[in-house]
């Protein structure tokens, strides 16, 4: 994964459907959105990646996941440690349609974004740094899922044939799905019989986040 396509991604998970939109938060010229999101520059300079994660409400290891396999199993290895110190974080929970900004759901002023729904506890087996949960709003998924349920999403996880996700789409919804790879992309299927399934493109998928547990109830605030 290149620092481009994660700009787009998280471009995306934040709801800015334009290039445009981002360069005027920014206060940068939208040809300079474009050639970082097309990866046309070697280097971006500290204050622009710091810049970039305020907008996205990440940190800047979010925006340089993917991008530097040493510095990823660095993080790892830190966030290895933090584990077996027991210091590992409980999860944030989101809304089913909403979308977490990045690992970090705390502000400069020790605030919870207000994305997040409340926090669980981290399951033992669970080390992805990213993880996260969704409270299911809908029926779509029902029986498996009901409302006020929660499925813990883990986005380093590999997605297998008839994985249970929870899909970030290029125009900004945000929905728990079966997951079923067809020709050109990905039919995101309901256990609900009376909704539909749903055909997505490959370039119309930002991320498909495998869900790894699910809980009947556990917020903790």
């Amino acid at each position: 994964m290149s620092l481009g396509t994660n700009i787009m991604r998280l471009r995306s998970v934040v709801g800015l459907r334009s290039q445009k939109k981002l360069a005027e938060l920014l206060d940068v010229p939208q040809s300079q959105v474009a050639d970082w999101e097309h990866d046309r520059y070697p280097v971006i300079s500290v204050r622009s990646l710091i810049k970039l994660a305020t907008v996205f409400h990440c940190s800047v290891d979010d925006l340089l996941a993917g991008f530097d396999p040493d510095y990823d199993q660095v993080l790892a290895d830190v966030a290895a440690a933090a584990y077996a110190a027991g210091k590992w974080p409980d999860i944030a929970v989101v809304g089913e349609g909403d979308a977490l900004p990045g690992a970090v759901a705390w502000d400069e002023h020790g605030q919870e974004w207000p994305e997040v729904l409340g926090w669980v506890p981290r399951p033992a087996d669970l080390g992805d740094p990213h993880a996260y949960g969704v409270q299911i709003r809908g029926d779509a998924m029902f029986p498996a899922y009901r409302p006020k349920m929660i499925a813990l999403v883990s986005p380093a996880r590999d997605v297998q044939e008839g994985d249970e996700v929870y899909a970030h789409l290029a125009h900004g919804e945000h929905l728990v799905r079966l997951a079923r790879a067809v020709p050109g992309g990905y039919m995101l299927q309901p256990y609900n019989p009376g909704r539909r399934v749903l055909f997505v493109k490959h370039k119309e998928i930002m991320a498909l986040h495998v869900i790894v547990y699910s809980l009947l109830r556990g917020l903790e605030r």
